[in-house]
């Protein structure tokens, strides 16, 4: 389990979280909604352990996440910013398996075996020696999540992980996440700008404005037209998915 008590974080002297109480279990889906600005961004890296608190703390399976190195964290939390940066000249293979230095320094014949397995199972077993600088941005997202999880941490929390893409690339990075956590048994807290998606593929949603959390729950408890005129100023219709049964949000275009 991730626990914030009373987590406050500030930057350059502005504060961006305020008296944050949250608790994130493994093996469930998390995402964090709201406005450009809110702190969602913030609390996943204070989270993965990125950012200092001003006051409060987090704890990782009841010890406080301050007091752990670098790589005792990295072993439980792996982290994928919204705009990582690959060294120069890697491959597709070669970046994954930057993934298994946080559990040992030595790269192993059975870290071969997983690299195999984690590249298939995210389809990329074909471009597996193509130049990582020459991949889609999809294909680029794909390989950093198998990058995360060759760490077999027990969270993975990613930070926008359908930015700059396309629609089907989107629902693919998502349905990806969610199908690897189903058999690998890991727990997600996500970054997501898209409420329908975040209705979706999350169990639970934690809504934040101006630092605060607004709202939390499961999506059908969280989600409703007030709640997304007090997060985004928008008006829209929530309805029922007629496939997925998900809560979904149906703009108000007319205005």
């Amino acid at each position: 389990m991730i626990e914030a008590q009373n987590l406050s974080v500030a930057y350059e002297n502005r504060l961006i979280l305020r008296d944050i109480n949250l608790r994130f279990a493994a093996n469930s889906v998390t995402a964090l909604v709201g406005p450009n600005g809110c702190g969602k961004s913030t609390l996943l890296k204070t989270l993965a352990g990125l950012h200092k608190p001003q006051s409060g703390q987090v704890l990782l399976q009841g010890h406080p996440l301050q007091a752990l190195k670098r790589k005792a964290i990295a072993q439980k939390i792996a982290y994928m910013a919204q705009a990582p940066q690959a060294p120069e000249g890697l491959t597709v293979r070669q970046l994954v398996e930057h993934g298994a230095f946080a559990r040992r320094r030595l790269f192993k014949r059975q870290d071969h075996e997983e690299v195999n397995e984690l590249l298939a199972a995210c389809g990329l077993s074909p471009l597996a020696e193509r130049p990582f600088a020459e991949m889609s941005g999809g294909e680029q997202q794909r390989a950093w999540i198998a990058m995360c999880l060759l760490q077999k941490a027990s969270f993975l929390l990613l930070d926008e992980p359908t930015s700059s893409l396309d629609l089907g690339y989107q629902i693919n990075i998502l349905r990806l996440v969610e199908k690897l956590r189903k058999t690998q048994h890991f727990g997600v807290i996500m970054v997501l700008h898209d409420i329908n998606q975040a209705s979706h593929f999350a169990d639970r949603i934690v809504a934040l404005k101006d630092g605060s959390v607004v709202s939390e729950g499961a999506p059908h408890e969280v989600i409703s037209s007030s709640l997304i005129q007090t997060l985004y100023d928008a008006e829209v219709t929530v309805q029922t998915h007629p496939k997925t049964a998900s809560i979904t949000c149906v703009p108000n275009y007319a205005g």
